[in-house]
């Protein structure tokens, strides 16, 4: 049943980013240029809602329970309507984070889907949260969340870094898993979204965004998901490996959130500090940028999935984690600054 759930999910997504494009400039749903915002022309932000049909058109084809499909509905629903609202109106920020911590009051008491315990990242044994479970939870979730909203500055970036933290968590599923099937309709929706964004050539008179709505839908699936694989007896991976999965996204947030807050800041204003911010400084194009962010994140995914066939213990693979996330930053910005002198010396006229 994957092929088709997946096929159906494709096809009905493209058919939404074509049908919802004359609605979305009817609603005033198109994203401008000006300020931080580079793009030509305006653009239309309706990513979002057509993966949000397509995932939900492609799941009734498994045999999943209608009251976790439910649920899973309505949190989705939930964070893709206040998200296209936002892509709209520009909501403030206390509205957007009251909204996702409902979805995440769904996903615990209306799934039963809690982060209860995230390993053994010490060498301790494993540790459980008890009664810090909603809280944790609530956390790790809305990290996730905005760090998919946050790291969407970019042609391709979002969808494609999303695309390979389905692939990884399919692999880890196997065929007949429920969470292979799950991340088989959410990847296929995130292609049919990519058609219309990936930066190539062919796809320019269709270019579309996903929004808010869209890059916060994915971070949300890609949590639902992996407690899925990491929590209850049934359990396929520790919440520790799966933290690779998602590498670049977190590292990004979690940096910019520390260097805002060191530097007197409020972390939830927007700024330019994010990863493609600083590789678009060093003079990398759109394709660059995605193709740097995309291949750390293929190599952070294979490690992570490495470590998981050879059973390499939580604490290993975390102190790996934790390395990458403190010198993500120093990595990137060694990437731009070279690129930076390539260009100075290719420019620099000939003696």
């Amino acid at each position: 049943m994957l092929l088709p759930g997946g096929a159906i999910t494709l096809a009905v997504t493209v058919v939404f980013m074509y049908a919802l494009r004359p609605f979305a400039e009817s609603v005033g749903l198109v994203d401008r240029p000006g300020g931080r915002k580079a793009h030509t022309g305006n653009i239309p932000v309706m990513g979002g809602l057509a993966m949000f049909v397509g995932m939900f058109t492609g799941m009734t084809v498994f045999d999943i329970s209608a009251y976790a499909l439910g649920s899973l509905f309505l949190a989705s629903f939930l964070l893709v309507t206040v998200g296209m609202l936002d892509d709209r109106f520009h909501i403030p920020s206390p509205v957007r984070i009251v909204a996702q911590i409902a979805v995440v009051l769904i996903m615990v008491y209306g799934a039963g889907l809690p982060l209860y315990q995230i390993g053994d990242p010490f060498g301790t044994g494993l540790i459980s949260l008890g009664p810090f479970t909603l809280i944790f939870t609530l956390c790790v979730t809305l990290t996730m969340i905005n760090a998919y909203n946050l790291i969407d500055g970019a042609d391709g970036l979002a969808g494609t870094l999303a695309l390979i933290t389905l692939t990884a968590i399919a692999i880890v599923g196997g065929i007949g898993a429920p969470s292979t099937a799950a991340a088989v309709v959410a990847a296929a929706a995130v292609v049919g979204y990519l058609f219309f964004n990936f930066p190539v050539g062919f796809n320019r008179s269709l270019r579309s965004f996903m929004g808010d709505a869209g890059s916060t839908l994915l971070g949300f699936t890609i949590v639902w998901i992996t407690i899925g694989i990491t929590q209850g007896p049934d359990r396929l991976i520790s919440p520790v490996h799966c933290l690779w999965f998602a590498a670049i996204p977190i590292f990004d947030c979690l940096t910019c959130f520390v260097r805002r807050s060191l530097a007197g800041r409020s972390p939830f204003q927007p700024g330019r500090d994010h990863f493609h911010h600083t590789l678009k400084n060093g003079g990398l194009s759109n394709r660059q940028v995605l193709a740097v962010l995309a291949t750390l994140q293929l190599l952070y995914a294979a490690a992570a999935l490495a470590g998981y066939f050879a059973d390499v213990p939580d604490y290993i693979m975390f102190s790996g984690w934790a390395t990458l996330g403190l010198t993500q930053r120093f990595v990137i910005k060694s990437i731009a600054i070279q690129h930076r002198a390539l260009l100075q010396r290719r420019r620099r006229p000939a003696v």
